[in-house]
């Protein structure tokens, strides 16, 4: 891509990953701008506003539900299949506990051609009444509901240029189970003092 570099004015980059590679070969003309959204866009919900909005989008009868929340399109490189693998075990390890109050939602299209028939495999896994797809484009205002309604975010991409759902999670107040690979690295180790968020 050194051609294409070359002939460009300025070089912004959003993956500190992309900054590091870029400004070693461009230095006069590269610069890290992070991702950041305005305060009213993600912001963590009351308790009270949490819980009705748990039981509008997911019913009344999975409102005491622990909820993992996986944002990504689904695509091999985003390792769906993984996530319903790992979660199925997660599942499994629950039951033996003698609990079953856990949902997966997904925010992806189940039968994307990109990815995996994620329909086939919560069915080949056992799993369908513990997943829930979410896979219509929605506004900034519902995104922020479901990482509001959500206990957690899950990313495990084998490469990620950023993680933007990690970040949306974190500004509402969530923590992230992430890899620590690409753009995720900074998110996952706080660049500051090493601290792990």
């Amino acid at each position: 891509n050194s051609v294409l570099y070359e002939s460009t004015d300025l070089i912004n980059c959003h993956s500190y990953l992309t900054y590091e590679m870029c400004k070693e070969k461009f230095p006069e003309r590269t610069n890290f701008v992070p991702h950041a959204y305005p305060p009213e866009v993600y912001y963590p919900f009351s308790p009270e506003i949490q819980r009705a909005k748990k039981a509008e989008i997911m019913g009344p009868d999975r409102i005491d539900n622990f909820v993992v929340l996986w944002v990504n399109r689904n695509a091999k490189r985003k390792r769906p299949n993984d996530v319903l693998w790992a979660w199925k075990i997660f599942l499994d390890a629950l039951k033996a506990q003698g609990k079953t109050n856990a949902t997966l939602l997904m925010h992806t299209d189940p039968q994307d051609t990109e990815g995996p028939n994620l329909m086939a495999t919560v069915e080949h896994l056992g799993i369908r009444d513990s997943v829930i797809f979410s896979a219509e484009r929605v506004d900034f205002e519902q995104m922020n509901a479901l990482h509001n309604i959500s206990d957690v975010c899950l990313n495990v991409s084998f490469a990620e240029g950023f993680g933007l759902a990690t970040l949306e999670s974190m500004l509402c107040g969530k923590p992230i189970i992430a890899v620590r690979t690409g753009g995720l690295t900074r998110q996952v180790v706080d660049h500051r003092d090493g601290s792990e968020n």
